[in-house]
């Protein structure tokens, strides 16, 4: 039996030393397995399969120890890789610990084994790269020498990395390690991370290489794979794409994937003096001033912790093995894919469900699935005949579990899953007007009042926003519902420099200029109030109407018309309010339950789904923009008596209501020195109700826009 990543078979192999009379003297051993890597017409094999690198870089780090790690957080560390759907890893940038090459042999990951070798462009008192100066050839030979020689016999490790960011080359020291490699072991392509096809490496290796990039260099027959040995910079609120880089990989040949950029954010534990734990990062050590790089090391998947950041869950949504698609819905067929090289679905079994509107009116099992590796099948799915209801969304939501359980994983665990909508749909009736109660209004002291049955909006003239809104005895707001264009920076945002080349946009809604505020009667039960402002992001033009009905509904439509000039990018369009704190239960139709965002959210399931606001914030090591909720059909906030506010998308909307306000997380044109435990839980619910805010993006944390 072969080792796989998916089949990681082991032997024991023992070497006897035994006298002339054959006395056993000494008896070591260890663990092989047997697998063939080669690269054929520019393709990665691992025993004549061309295989997807599905990974991560790994630093070895510990929130208390450092680059300490006992066996307990490696073998955590690997549970959950396997739990991600993670099947690559690259020892950044060093060879570990001799045990985790062990302990990946044993459960399955596939490895890039990295010389301690990162020069980062140094030159030498000869004006010489240091690659290039032969003073220094010993020294990487040395690395790779010793890499090899005391690993060679690891069946997950697949590749060798010659190093790190040493600079382009071709160096001639880079040339002695490739040679000593190839003569070495010729079974092991190499690799290096800034090559641009030189001869002395087997894989295309351009570290972030966009898209584009990506679809540009396989548009020809290459000789070599293209593996993104870094991709996906996970530096805070991050790893927007991954789904795109991925639809594209399966449909390129050559692009066999890449590794994210990286596992652990690495941090360290420390506390406030009243006991508060939080994690360190650059510019937390020595004296003030001291040059550091920040949290530029809080880029990971997971926590210091290992707890998952809200983008581990797109990894293990992207990274799934078994893809699910609508074959034939009338014959109540579905396609099956099975993504896996080496083995078939027999040990998943597939549940299914129809959710109407969040709610299972239908559900069940298939147990038994013969779709081979690499392959598909047609299964039918004995979905019930639905007549569809005015206004429902219907789903059919698959699922893969596990039947048997692993060292690692156990049985029942969900590897997969898709949700599909389905083609049934039916009108809801058009609401007659004239069955609603009336509906008045007055202006008095510089503003409208518009009242109804239980209910009592008021705007204030000078605002030109929606300050009040009474029902039933109970007032729903705290601070008015006006335009805002801004989001506090991530750390990508940062690193493209948003903060300035988009700071018209962040006082343009609290600066813009209220021309005029008009009210109409549009009938006896509906009343509209038209605010027309002026932004003084390009003069740009606002115009906000608000259709007060005499159900207490209010319909709020927003017009913006770009002025004059180049704008740059609106990070979002919506409306910001504050509500009183007692309305601090949310309940949302939309993507969830995990924070989402437009270009983060395959993973992210419509459904009906409830939270405290407190748990809708996420604490980025370093605050900044969280807790959005993107695609959202309808938002209610409630109290203990369950008395609140609903808001509802036409047809969707993407909200974030937090304990904080934006200023608690937005620094201003820097980073500022701040930690979760910095920021302090305010006395209201924060609402933001966006048409739009823009993605997190990831592909770098240094340049590239969502």
């Amino acid at each position: 039996l072969k080792w796989t990543a998916e089949t990681p078979n082991l032997y024991t192999c023992l070497l006897t030393l035994s006298d002339a009379e054959g006395k056993t003297l000494e008896v070591v051993g260890c663990k092989v397995g047997f697998r063939k890597v080669e690269i054929v017409e520019g393709e990665l094999l691992v025993n004549g399969v061309a295989v997807y690198i599905k990974g991560v870089n790994r630093h070895e780090h510990d929130p208390v120890t450092g680059h300490y790690v006992d066996e307990e957080s490696m073998l955590r560390d690997i549970t959950l890789m396997k739990r991600l759907n993670i099947n690559s890893v690259r020892c950044s940038h060093y060879p570990d610990d001799p045990r985790w090459y062990e302990l990946c042999d044993e459960h399955g990951l596939y490895m890039i084994d990295e010389a301690n070798n990162e020069s980062n462009r140094v030159r030498t008192d000869a004006g010489l790269e240091v690659g290039n100066d032969p003073r220094w050839r010993l020294a990487h030979l040395d690395r790779a020498v010793s890499m090899v020689e005391r690993d060679k016999n690891h069946p997950s490790i697949i590749i060798w990395s010659l190093g790190n960011e040493c600079g382009t080359g071709p160096f001639e020291n880079f040339f002695a390690m490739s040679d000593y490699i190839r003569e070495r072991d010729p079974s092991r392509p190499i690799h290096y991370c800034e090559n641009e096809d030189n001869v002395h490496t087997d894989i295309r290796s351009t570290m972030y290489a966009r898209i584009y990039q990506l679809e540009n260099w396989a548009r020809y027959r290459r000789d070599r794979p293209f593996i993104m040995c870094e991709y996906a910079h996970a530096m805070g609120n991050s790893v927007g794409n991954l789904q795109d880089y991925w639809d594209v990989i399966y449909n390129r040949r050559h692009l066999q994937g890449g590794l994210i950029w990286d596992w652990v954010d690495q941090g360290f534990l420390a506390r406030t003096d009243d006991g508060r734990e939080f994690f360190t990062f650059g510019g937390d050590y020595g004296p003030e001033g001291i040059r550091s790089g920040a949290n530029f090391c809080i880029n990971g998947l997971v926590a210091p912790d290992r707890k998952l950041n809200p983008h581990a869950y797109e990894v293990r949504k992207v990274y799934q093995y078994i893809d699910t698609r609508i074959a034939d819905f009338d014959k109540r067929l579905v396609r099956v894919i099975n993504r896996h090289d080496f083995i078939g679905l027999d040990g998943y079994a597939m549940t299914w469900e129809i959710e109407a509107d969040g709610e299972t009116i239908a559900h069940g099992e298939i147990v038994d699935l013969d779709v081979p590796a690499r392959s598909h099948a047609d299964i039918e799915v004995p979905i019930p005949a639905i007549e569809p209801e005015p206004g429902v969304e219907y789903f059919l939501r698959i699922g893969y579990k596990t039947k048997a359980a692993t060292a690692l994983v156990p049985a029942g665990y969900e590897v997969a899953w898709e949700q599909i909508a389905l083609p049934l749909h039916a009108d809801l009736p058009v609401t007659d007007l004239a069955s609603l109660p009336s509906v008045e209004f007055e202006e008095r002291d510089g503003a409208i009042v518009v009242s109804g049955e239980g209910f009592a909006a008021t705007f204030d003239k000078t605002a030109g926003s929606l300050t009040s809104l009474v029902h039933r005895g109970t007032e729903l707001i705290r601070s008015g519902l006006e335009p805002d264009f801004w989001r506090a920076p991530t750390d990508n945002d940062f690193g493209n420099r948003m903060q300035l080349r988009c700071a018209v946009w962040r006082t343009a809604g609290a600066a813009r200029k209220v021309d005029d505020v008009g009210v109409e009667r549009i009938g006896p039960q509906a009343v509209r109030v038209r605010v027309a402002a002026t932004i003084p992001a390009g003069s740009s033009k606002l115009i906000t109407s608000y259709t007060v009905l005499g159900s207490g509904d209010i319909l709020v439509d927003n017009r913006f018309m770009p002025g004059s000039g180049v704008l740059p990018e609106m990070p979002r369009l919506g409306m910001a309010m504050t509500l009183p704190v007692e309305f601090a239960n949310a309940e949302w139709y939309g993507r969830g339950p995990h924070e989402n965002y437009c270009d983060r959210k395959t993973s992210a399931a419509v459904d009906v789904y409830e939270a405290s606001v407190a748990d809708l914030y996420f604490p980025y090591i370093r605050p900044q923009e969280n807790g959005h909720r993107a695609d959202v059909r309808w938002l209610a906030l409630t109290n203990g008596d369950g008395a609140g506010l609903l808001v509802c998308g036409e047809p969707t909307l993407g909200f974030n209501a937090l304990h904080h306000t934006l200023e608690d997380f937005d620094p201003g044109q820097r980073k500022a020195q701040r930690h979760p435990t910095d920021v302090v839980d305010r006395d209201l619910v924060a609402l933001n109700i966006d048409y739009m805010q823009m993605g997190v993006g990831g592909d770098d944390s240094w340049r590239a826009l969502p």
